[in-house]
């Protein structure tokens, strides 16, 4: 596997931690001291904040993730990606609503080979 399958590998299983409702599998994609900046959100810092902050997610309806990467550079054990993401919420009280925006993540190849989130940014098309 080279590195941008390796690379839409750790997207892939991001997107199917959520569609299983897995807070933990998503925060797994992270490197551990990895840097999460959610829009209106303080920033978080390591897997377990993150895995909390998904998990929060989760709890509130969200059901599935959708991540299109639209640019792709990499470098020395780097990588940067800018693309487009959804994230459709079906709360148990309410009606289902999606979530549209950009995202950047900036990537890392780990000591094993494997390449993992260390900084992830992403802001909605709308408030």
């Amino acid at each position: 596997m080279d590195e941008q399958e390796a690379i839409a590998a750790t997207r892939e299983a991001f997107v199917e931690a959520v569609r299983s409702g897995d807070a933990e599998a998503a925060a797994a994609v992270y490197a551990s001291g990895a840097r999460l900046l959610p829009p209106v959100a303080a920033p978080l810092e390591g897997r377990e904040a993150i895995a909390s902050y998904w998990q929060a997610g989760v709890d509130a309806g969200l059901v599935e993730a959708a991540l299109e990467a639209r640019e792709l550079r990499r470098f020395d054990g780097v990588a940067y990606e800018v693309g487009r993401y959804s994230l459709r919420l079906e709360p148990a009280d309410g009606a289902t609503v999606v979530d549209r925006g950009a995202y950047v993540l900036v990537h890392e190849r780990q000591g094993d080979g494997s390449w993992r989130w260390a900084v992830e940014m992403f802001n909605p098309d709308a408030p």
